[in-house]
């Protein structure tokens, strides 16, 4: 039976993804670099050390990591301060059904605690979580499977209990690397047959990640909670 849920926070709590790639896009022009998809994709749910290493691979010292992200996060910081943190739909409703049916929530992000606390206040989904890990509290990354691996032993639950949220290729590996169930919600990285051997289910919105829950074989006990 599924006991707890595992969340990535960027690109699935919070409508955050598009902005920062806007914010990297920005950067771009400034800096005078060009920077694909393709590399967003393979940053997106790292954590610092590795994004940083990805940068001096592709561009050999030109421009750094840092340089780009400074420019990145003051955009992000002044969209968030001028319009509030952008929640996904039905956030408050899912962690409210989550936690009247004893399901327990953690948050795995790869962002620092710092910005992941203030974002959790903000839109007051703090009284949700049950337990967190953050990008500055791992040795590695996603997709190591060490933040879902630590996450779960917060909560108590075996991984094999948990089901993880996430949007991301590296997140995805990472759940499966770790045992976890995996699901998959597109934010900007689509769903493509290169990544079904790391998606347990697909589903369109965090929403509908409950029908999820409730067709899952290990959830008999959930079907009467409907």
């Amino acid at each position: 039976m599924i006991k707890a849920v595992l969340f990535d926070m960027d690109g699935i709590l919070f409508d955050t993804e598009i902005i920062m790639k806007e914010g990297w896009q920005k950067a771009a022009r400034e800096l005078n670099f060009t920077l694909t998809e393709e590399h967003l994709s393979q940053m997106r749910g790292s954590a610092l050390p590795r994004s940083r290493k990805l940068f001096e691979e592709w561009f050999h010292g030109q421009v750094t990591y840092d340089e780009g992200r400074a420019i990145r996060t003051a955009y992000l910081n002044d969209y968030i301060r001028r319009n509030g943190v952008p929640e996904k739909p039905g956030l408050h409703e899912f962690l409210s059904w989550l936690k009247e049916h004893s399901i327990k929530v953690a948050v795995a992000t790869s962002t620092t605690r710092r910005v992941a606390e203030d974002y959790w206040k903000q839109s007051g989904i703090d009284q949700y979580i049950d337990a967190s890990v953050c990008g500055d509290e791992v040795i590695n990354s996603k997709p190591d499977p060490e933040i879902f691996l630590k996450a779960a032993s917060l909560l108590k639950v075996p991984i094999a209990a948990c089901i993880v949220a996430e949007d991301s290729i590296n997140g995805l590996k990472a759940a499966r690397a770790a045992g976890a169930i995996s699901c998959m919600i597109p934010d900007l990285t689509p769903y493509t047959k290169e990544l079904f051997p790391f998606c347990d289910y697909v589903s369109p919105s965090l929403l509908a990640c409950k029908e999820i829950l409730l067709q899952t074989p290990e959830a008999d006990k959930l079907k009467s909670w409907k």
